[in-house]
């Protein structure tokens, strides 16, 4: 068995697990259920707009229930969800209502993992998610302790792994669990680049690491990865996956984007190669049919359209256009404008 991938990107032996292959297709909605968690790791990368909160995120946006949960996943015409937080289990009446109506709806393919440092999993919780329909368990067993709960959870017909930061100077402990992994009939392991961000940078300083790969990732974190990666790369009993912050940072949610886009971006807007959609904003100061067509009404006397008709637009309203905006803008639901240029100003062309 070789390792395969791209060490920019992922690297892997044997085979991805089914929730990985899905967010490379950028299929998976992401579900943050919850910042709540009672462990306290001096790496975690959870934003400071959502740690220790009780809030839910499906993707970029926040949301109340699992309708809205629903509709975002329509919006990208999900093939299934990871859910994530926080520790999930600590609303766990909230994880079985969302898992229900998520496979109600979309049906039984629709893939579902969820993530958890197995703090709080016993039989009790582990039958609830298996009988509501979760697919997949990735488990981060902070303390030698959480261990036990993967033996738990490995008793269900669910796919089961581990999910490790790769931990520079940490290849022997991260070796042990992947052994103790394959001892004990675990499918996957999966190995993420400790990521550097604005919440645990002064905790990362403090122990000497610093952001060198990519935007975010800690230097030496690859490097501790691929020698795990080699020492089990001719194992055929457990797979080992390496994800990289490049991957995370860029790819996925470009991937993703581009999902929304093909099948949520509106007929008038036009996209990049990064993954944004690009839509002219039109303030006039009297009515143009002809918008209508073009586009839609967003407010009074003013219209969003195709930016490749502006020049159209311009030779023959001029007269009745006050402003012409280009806008760029993520595709999400936040629709978060990254850039806006001025095009036409009647004042400053008069």
């Amino acid at each position: 068995m070789t390792i395969i991938g791209n060490p920019e990107i992922g690297l892997y032996t044997g085979k991805l697990p089914k929730g990985c292959e899905l967010c490379r297709l950028g299929g998976k909605l992401v579900l943050f259920i919850t910042g709540e968690c009672d462990d306290n790791c001096y790496y975690c990368p959870v934003s400071d707009d959502r740690f220790g909160k009780n809030k839910i995120f499906a993707n970029e946006t926040e949301v109340n229930n699992s309708m809205d949960v629903i509709y975002e996943a329509y919006r990208m015409k999900a093939l299934g969800a990871g859910i994530t937080g926080g520790d999930p289990i600590l609303e766990i009446g909230r994880v079985i209502e969302i898992i229900e109506e998520l496979k109600n709806e979309f049906g039984y393919d629709f893939h579902i993992h969820l993530y958890t440092t197995g703090r709080y999993v016993n039989d009790d919780i582990m039958r609830e998610l298996v009988n509501a329909g979760l697919d997949e368990m990735r488990f981060h067993p902070v303390k030698e302790l959480y261990l036990n709960a993967v033996k738990v959870a490995l008793k269900y017909d669910i796919d089961i792994g581990l999910e490790l930061p790769a931990i520079p100077n940490e290849k022997d402990k991260i070796v042990r669990l992947i052994k103790w992994a394959e001892e004990n009939n675990v499918k996957f392991v999966n190995l993420n680049e400790l990521e550097l961000n604005s919440r645990n940078y002064l905790n990362l300083n403090s122990k000497g690491f610093h952001a060198k790969h990519g935007i975010t990732g800690v230097e030496g974190s690859f490097e501790t990865a691929l020698d795990v990666l080699k020492k089990f790369e001719d194992n055929k009993k457990i797979t080992v996956h390496y994800c990289s912050s490049i991957y995370k940072d860029l790819v996925e949610t470009r991937t993703r984007f581009f999902r929304i886009i093909k099948y949520s971006s509106k007929p008038y807007e036009e996209y990049t190669n990064e993954a944004t959609v690009v839509r002219a904003i039109v303030k006039t100061k009297g009515e143009i049919p002809i918008l209508e067509n073009f586009g839609e009404s967003t407010g009074s006397d003013e219209y969003s359209i195709s930016p490749s008709i502006v020049g159209d637009l311009l030779n023959d309203y001029t007269n009745l256009i006050n402003e012409i905006y280009i806008v760029e803008e993520h595709p999400d639901s936040r629709r978060l404008r990254v850039g806006e240029k001025l095009i036409y100003s009647k004042s400053k062309n008069s």
